[in-house]
């Protein structure tokens, strides 16, 4: 029998390389990144405000389809938590969504609150950017704020589902698409 006969068929070798080689992509680090640096309710005027003081650092390939007028949403659910028998429960919870995009027939950014229909413009996408450094996200419910006996948590996220449907796979697989969720918890105040 010829040498060469002996030899695996490459050819059926080539899903499972692919498939590996798609895994191990998937387990490379974030290149995006979301630091939250303070979480707290306020109350303005009445209004209770979650105000977040954030540092988001997008990756070059989240930024460059940003401006190719490619919408990237933050997704932002604040939840008030009691203790049970089996641990932490949700009381209440609330989700508001900003999306960051870029208008290039204007060369214009805007930071929309998909919720409530407030638009920020700015002209150059790192002013866009920093504004998102301190949010200010009034509360649809008052009673939100945990009391003595509860705690607040928050949680950020990249809404991939909000990508056109040719980038949701990339965002799936691909680290540039990747952000690591951020989440805060604090105790309740006894004055709420």
């Amino acid at each position: 029998m010829p040498l060469w006969k002996n030899r695996p068929d490459l050819r059926r070798l080539r899903g499972p390389a692919l498939l590996l080689a798609l895994l191990l992509q998937g387990c490379a680090a974030p290149q995006s990144s979301l630091d939250l640096g303070a979480a707290r309710i306020d109350t303005r005027a009445g209004t209770g405000l979650l105000v977040l003081e954030c540092d988001w650092r997008p990756s070059p390939e989240m930024l460059d389809a940003l401006d190719h007028g490619i919408p990237l949403t933050l997704q932002f659910e604040l939840s008030r938590e009691r203790r049970g028998a089996l641990g932490w429960r949700v009381q209440q919870r609330e989700t508001h969504r900003l999306e960051l995009r870029y208008f290039p027939l204007t060369r214009n950014y805007q930071l929309r609150d998909l919720g409530r229909e407030l638009v920020r413009s700015f002209g150059v996408r790192a002013a866009a950017i920093a504004a998102l450094s301190r949010i200010e996200l009034p509360l649809d419910q008052a009673s939100i704020r945990a009391g003595a006996d509860e705690r607040q948590s928050v949680r950020i996220e990249l809404d991939t589902t909000a990508l056109p449907g040719a980038l949701r796979l990339p965002a799936l697989v691909d680290p540039a698409w990747r952000q690591a969720v951020v989440e805060r918890l604090w105790p309740g105040t006894p004055a709420a």
